[in-house]
């Protein structure tokens, strides 16, 4: 008979499709089921295609954005669906939504597995002691184990109180292939894709939303720095995705050729332009992990990538396949630039390091190192049971013997 595993999410974004359905695959003794409270957000709506997910998926509430959604709706649904499925495990993302709280709550009612999972790091927003402790001590009582994306997720969770030995991480992965096989094609018919896109010959990439914690305003300063000092030979800046700001940065860019804003576009069209990239550039004050590096690196390009990002400990190598940088100082962000840009690095090398360091990092890592961490629960959980069954057997035993 099947374990069911049920994992929740907000809404089902197109890069856990793939993790989702790798872990599946490889436990074909799990029935993998996921529920997502929503299929929108208010910023985005996905539009995963349903038709070949590999695992069951339901939504809770199609038809209104996840920010909307009652506190009360939310919990009484996930209640009703974990009791129709009574799960031995439950793999839950965060605690911000009431239904997330909701499926903890019922497995401690059932006694049953729960998984946290996040990418959460302390130096992602400001923080409160107070509440952070309240939050501790409430993942503490609620979570058997979790499975965060890097070692700054972990180090959240320990300095919350969680025992590192209950963590498991390499949470945030991507489909590395479609990136891969997406930039090889664009590879293939360069020069025509440049005209029909009008993409310069080399330039930086900046992939995501226009909104304030990616520090764009300074990314476009350092821009203008760097093209004083490389003069004709810059590479150009192009800037995908789109946002709040995407008024204000046109206002900036006024005067400094080179920048280009190229629209938002589906994941399954960016291999375009990560493929026709010479570096992907993520300035981000505040990024709990940063999955466009994954995907750039994915594609063979070099990065250069803000300390403010989750993922820097485990994906940048400063110096081997790209450069760390402090996304405050803009003319430190121009200098890096005029070295990346310079005869005095072999971005091919450094983009060849950067494919290695993602093979580490994959939707099948994912799905090993989830299974693991609910196998290993799942053992440690039984062998608590079975001590303390036998010392109250014991206790007992010893209540009866005479006086």
């Amino acid at each position: 008979m099947k374990m069911t595993v049920c994992c929740l999410e907000p809404v089902l974004a197109p890069y856990s499709v793939p993790r989702f359905k790798a872990f599946q695959s490889l436990r074909p003794d799990y029935s993998v089921r996921v529920m997502a409270l929503s299929a929108r957000e208010q910023m985005r709506e996905w539009g995963i295609c349903k038709d070949d997910l590999g695992f069951d998926y339901v939504e809770a509430f199609p038809e209104k954005n996840v920010e909307s959604l009652d506190s009360r709706a939310q919990a009484e649904r996930v209640f009703q669906w974990l009791n129709a499925l009574d799960p031995a495990a439950v793999v839950i993302s965060g605690y911000f939504y009431s239904g997330m709280r909701a499926a903890a709550r019922w497995t401690r009612q059932r006694k049953r597995l729960s998984i946290y999972i996040g990418d959460s790091q302390w130096g992602d927003r400001r923080r409160n002691p107070v509440k952070e402790w309240v939050k501790g001590w409430w993942a503490r009582r609620h979570y058997d184990a979790a499975f965060a994306a890097g070692e700054r997720a972990a180090a959240y969770l320990q300095k919350m109180g969680f025992p590192r030995e209950k963590i498991w991480t390499g949470f945030d992965v991507v489909d590395n292939q479609v990136f891969s096989a997406g930039a090889a094609v664009a590879r293939q018919d360069a020069a025509a894709l440049r005209g029909r896109l009008n993409l310069p010959e080399r330039f930086f990439l900046f992939v995501g939303r226009f909104s304030p914690e990616k520090n764009l305003p300074r990314l476009v300063e350092a821009y203008a720095s760097y093209r004083r000092t490389a003069k004709s030979d810059a590479w150009g800046l192009i800037l995908v995705g789109g946002g709040p700001q995407e008024k204000l940065l046109q206002q900036q860019v006024q005067g400094i050729p080179g920048v280009v804003f190229a629209g938002s576009h589906r994941a399954d069209q960016l291999g375009l332009y990560y493929g026709l990239a010479s570096c992907l550039i993520l300035p981000s004050v505040s990024e709990t992990w940063g999955l466009v590096v994954n995907e750039a690196m994915a594609a063979g390009l070099p990065v250069i990538v803000s300390h403010r990002c989750g993922c820097v400990a485990e994906l940048v190598r400063h110096g081997l396949n790209g450069y760390v940088v402090d996304p405050f100082d803009s003319e430190g962000m121009a200098q890096v630039m005029t070295v990346m840009s310079s005869t005095l690095v072999d971005i091919a090398s450094m983009g060849e390091i950067s494919r290695r360091i993602m093979a580490l990092y994959t939707p099948e890592t994912w799905a090993k190192s989830l299974a693991d961490c609910i196998d290993r629960t799942a053992a440690s959980c039984r062998q608590r049971v079975e001590a303390e069954a036998t010392n109250m057997s014991g206790s007992l035993q010893h209540e009866k013997q005479p006086i």
